[in-house]
C-alpha cells in the first residue's frame, strides 16, 4: 500500500487568499505529504471549500469559539453540510479563554456536539486553557464522542484524563513536552497537523506556517524518541482512515 503523510488540520482557503496554495501543496508533496484535512469556519470559507475541487483535500466545518468571522447564524448551514455529506466532521469547535462569555461558548459547543452526534460525525476540538471544562462537559453529555484534540499541547495529567474518550491527540509544530509526547506515542492514538498558515514552529522566522512543516514534529519524534519513520507513518495512516472513512474515496488514498 502506498502510504503517505496526512495533514489532519490546516486552513487551505487562507493559503489560497495569500495566492500560494498551489505552491505550498507542491512543496508538501515532495515530502510525501499528500492529503490535507482543511477547516472551514464561516460562510465564505464553506463556499470556498465546496467550490475548490482539490482532489487531495477533505474538509470539516464548524463555528469557532473566538474567530471573528464565525457566526451563530451559520448553524443551519453546518446542519445542511452534514446532512448532504459534504463535510467529514464538525470543527474546529470548542472553548477558549480569550472569550469571557463562558455560557455562550458552552451553549454553542453543545449545539454543535449535538449536530455531530445526530449525523455520526467526528469532532475537531479547539481548546485553549479550558481542558478541564471540556472534560466535564463531555463526561456529562457526550461520553462516547470521537474526534481530534487539535494542536494538542497540555500537561501529562490532562493528557491522561482525555484517554477516557475516543479522541486522537493531534501533534502540530508547537508540540507538547517530551514526556507528554512519550505518553501519547505509547498510547497510540495520534496524528499530525500543521494548522497552516497558523501555529508556525517557535524557531521559525517565516511570516506564516507551511504545509511542509508537518515534518517538524515527525522528525523531532524520530530523533528524540527513537521511533522509526515507517511506524509513525503506518499508525497515523490507520488512525485517520478509521476516524474519517470518507478518505478512502479520495483520488490518491488506497485503503
Amino acid at each position: 500500500m502506498n502510504k503517505y503523510w496526512i495533514d489532519a488540520h490546516c486552513h487551505l482557503n487562507e493559503l489560497d487568499i495569500k495566492n500560494i496554495l498551489s505552491k505550498k501543496i507542491k512543496q508538501a508533496k515532495k515530502s510525501n505529504i499528500k492529503l490535507f484535512l482543511s477547516s472551514a469556519l464561516c460562510e465564505s470559507e464553506y463556499e470556498w471549500h465546496k467550490k475548490s475541487g482539490l482532489p487531495n483535500m477533505l474538509w470539516y466545518a464548524g463555528i469557532h469559539p473566538v474567530y471573528e468571522k464565525s457566526d451563530l447564524k451559520d448553524l443551519p448551514t453546518i446542519i445542511e453540510l452534514a446532512e448532504s455529506k459534504k463535510i467529514i466532521g464538525i470543527g474546529e469547535i470548542g472553548l477558549d479563554t480569550r472569550d469571557f462569555d463562558e455560557q455562550k461558548q458552552t451553549d454553542l459547543l453543545l449545539e454543535q456536539l449535538n449536530i455531530a452526534n445526530e449525523f455520526d460525525l467526528p469532532v475537531i476540538f479547539h481548546i485553549v486553557g479550558k481542558y478541564y471544562e471540556l472534560f466535564k462537559l463531555l463526561k456529562n453529555n457526550f461520553p462516547r464522542v470521537r474526534g481530534i484534540l487539535h494542536g494538542f499541547n497540555a500537561s501529562q495529567k490532562i493528557t491522561e484524563i482525555f484517554t477516557k474518550f475516543d479522541l486522537t491527540f493531534s501533534i502540530g509544530c508547537r508540540f507538547p513536552k517530551l514526556e507528554v509526547l512519550k505518553f501519547i506515542l505509547k498510547y497510540g492514538n495520534y496524528c499530525f497537523e500543521t494548522d497552516a498558515p497558523y501555529q508556525k514552529p517557535y524557531a521559525s522566522v517565516d511570516e506564516f506556517n507551511h504545509l511542509s512543516n508537518l515534518l517538524v514534529p515527525i522528525n523531532f519524534i524520530i530523533q528524540n524518541l527513537n521511533i522509526e519513520r515507517e511506524k509513525l507513518l503506518d499508525r497515523q495512516f490507520q488512525i485517520i482512515r478509521n476516524l474519517f472513512p470518507q478518505i478512502c474515496k479520495t483520488n490518491n488514498l488506497v485503503c
